[in-house]
C-alpha cells in the first residue's frame, strides 16, 4: 500500500518530536557537546571501513568525491545528532534530496545502510571510552541510532521512487537498442505468421505430406520469437501465452493424420483452430508491440536523434565503465547561435530545416560509439567516449566547419548561414552525470558570452 507523502512526512516529523521528547536533556547536551573533530574521526572510520568494500570502492575512492563526501557526511551526522533542536521539515526534505542523489548516481541502498551502521558503531565506541554513566550513554546511543534509521528511511523512500524511474527508462532503453525499428519489426513479424498461416491451408488444401507443413516454432516467426523475440520482451505476461500457443498449436496438428485431413468436417476442423490460434498469435504480438509504442520510440521525430529521456540510463552506464576501466569521456552541449532569428524571419518551417541539417551533420561526424540526443529546442548534447579533451575538441572543430560550410536553403532564393556555440566537459570521475551536464551546459554559456560561434572546456576555477 502506498502512503500519501504528507501522510508519511507527518509520520516521520512525528516519530522523531517523539524520540527528542523521551530522550534525556543530558543525552542531547552530550551529543551536542562533539567537536567537529570527534566527528570527523568517525567519518575517517567510515572511509577506512567502506573503501575495503569493492562496489563501495567504485563511489568513493575519487579524490574528488572522498574530499567532498567528507565534509558532507561530516554535516549529515551533525546535523542528525543535533536534530532536537532542528527545523524537522527541512531536515526531512533534506534526506529526500540525498536519496535522490543517491538513486540518480546509482549508490546500491544497502551501501548506504552499511555506512550508517559503521558510524552507529564507531560513535558507540567513542562514547563508551568516555567512561560515563552506561544509562546516559545508552540514552545517547538510542537517540542517534533511531535518529539515523528515520533519516535513512526517508532517504530510502526517495530513492525507491527514482530507482524505480531509473529501471523503467533502462528496460525501455534496452528495448529501444534491440529493436531500433519498432514498427518495421512488427510488421515483418506479422507478415511472418500471415506467409506461415498461407502455407499452412495451402499444404492442407493440397493434401501435401504432413513432412511438408512446417512447424510453427520452426517458421520464420517461431525462429524469431524464440531467438529473440523472448528476450525482448523479458517478463511481459504476452511472452509466457505465446510460448505455450507455439507449442500447443504444433501438437494440434499433429493429432491429425492424413486420413482425418481428407475428410471435409475433419479438416475444417482443424483450419478453423489454427486460424484462431494466428488470430490469437496476431493480437498477442500486437500487444507487444503496443507496449514499445507507450515507451516511445527513444528518437526525437524531427531529427531522428536520441531525445533526452535515456540521457541519464547512457550517462550512468558511461560513469560506470569509465571508472571501472580507468578511462575518460567527454559530455559536450551544442547551441544553434541566434536561432530565434532563423524562427522570426524565415519562419518554423526553416527552423526545422536547419536543425535536421545540423542534426545529420552530428550524426554523420561522430563515431559509431558516440551519442547525440536533440537535448531540447534548438540545443544538442554528444558524448564522447574513451577520448581526450583535445581529442574531442578536434572533432568539434570539425563540426563546427562543417556546420559553417552548410548552409540551409529556405527557399530558391533564400541562404541561412549557420554557426554553432558549444561546451565541452570531461569526465572527472565524479559519478553525478547531473554535475556533468551543468558544467558543460557552464562551458557552453561561457562560449556564448565570448562572442558565439566558438566552443569552450569547463576547468575547475582555482
Amino acid at each position: 500500500m502506498k502512503i500519501n507523502g504528507q501522510y508519511y512526512d507527518a509520520l516521520i516529523m512525528s516519530e522523531w518530536h517523539d524520540l527528542i521528547d523521551i530522550t534525556g536533556a543530558a543525552a542531547h547536551s552530550l551529543l551536542k557537546s562533539l567537536s567537529d573533530d570527534d566527528i570527523s574521526l568517525l567519518v575517517d572510520d567510515f572511509y577506512a571501513y567502506m573503501l575495503d568494500d569493492d562496489d563501495a570502492r567504485l563511489f568513493l575512492s575519487n579524490q574528488l568525491v572522498k574530499d567532498r563526501l567528507h565534509a558532507t557526511l561530516l554535516n549529515w551526522i551533525r546535523q542528525v545528532l543535533n536534530s532536537s533542536t532542528a527545523d524537522l521539515a527541512e531536515l526531512i526534505a533534506e534526506q529526500r534530496k540525498v536519496g535522490n542523489i543517491h538513486a540518480r548516481i546509482g549508490i546500491p541502498i544497502d551501501l548506504v545502510a552499511r555506512g550508517a551502521r559503521r558510524v552507529k558503531q564507531s560513535l558507540y565506541s567513542r562514547l563508551r571510552r568516555e567512561k560515563m554513566d552506561p544509562a546516559l550513554c545508552y540514552d545517547a546511543m538510542r537517540f542517534c541510532s533511531l535518529a539515523m534509521d528515520t533519516a535513512i528511511e526517508v532517504m530510502t523512500t526517495a530513492y525507491s521512487r527514482t530507482h524505480e524511474s531509473t529501471t523503467k527508462d533502462q528496460e525501455n532503453y534496452r528495448l529501444f537498442s534491440i529493436l531500433d525499428n519498432v514498427n518495421v519489426e512488427r510488421e515483418r513479424q506479422l507478415a511472418a505468421l500471415l506467409n506461415w498461416e498461407n502455407r499452412f491451408i495451402y499444404n492442407v488444401a493440397t493434401g501435401s505430406p504432413a513432412v511438408e507443413i512446417q512447424e510453427l516454432k520452426e517458421s520464420e516467426f517461431g525462429l524469431w520469437f524464440q531467438h529473440k523475440g523472448r528476450h525482448v520482451f523479458a517478463q511481459v505476461d504476452e511472452v509466457s501465452e505465446i510460448t505455450a500457443l507455439l507449442g500447443s498449436t504444433d501438437e494440434f496438428i499433429k493429432t491429425f493424420t492424413p486420413d482425418m485431413i481428407a475428410i471435409a468436417e475433419q479438416r475444417y476442423v482443424l483450419l478453423r483452430t489454427v486460424r484462431n490460434r494466428i488470430m490469437k498469435l496476431t493480437s498477442l504480438l500486437s500487444s507487444l508491440f503496443e507496449e514499445l509504442a507507450k515507451f516511445e520510440n527513444g528518437k526525437d521525430p524531427l531529427t531522428n536523434l536520441l531525445n533526452r529521456r535515456f540521457i541519464p540510463t547512457i550517462l550512468r552506464r558511461e560513469i560506470a565503465l569509465a571508472i571501472r576501466t580507468n578511462t575518460s569521456f567527454v559530455v559536450a552541449m551544442l547551441d544553434i547561435d541566434y536561432f530565434k532569428k532563423i524562427n522570426d524571419k524565415y519562419g518554423h518551417d526553416a527552423g526545422d530545416a536547419a536543425l535536421k541539417n545540423i542534426a545529420a551533420i552530428l550524426y554523420e561526424s561522430v563515431r559509431s560509439s558516440d551519442y547525440v540526443f536533440r537535448y531540447g529546442g534548438e540545443e544538442f548534447m554528444l558524448v564522447f567516449v574513451e577520448i581526450t579533451e583535445n581529442q574531442a575538441n578536434l572533432i568539434i572543430d570539425s563540426i563546427r566547419a562543417k556546420i559553417a560550410g552548410r548552409p540551409t536553403y529556405p527557399t530558391a532564393g533564400e541562404k541561412i548561414d549557420l554557426t554553432v556555440s558549444v561546451g565541452l566537459c570531461v569526465f572527472d570521475g565524479h559519478p553525478d552525470y547531473e554535475r556533468l551536464i551543468r558544467r558543460a551546459d557552464s562551458a557552453l554559456y561561457e562560449a556564448k558570452q565570448n562572442g558565439r560561434n566558438r566552443a569552450e572546456t569547463y576547468h575547475p576555477k582555482g
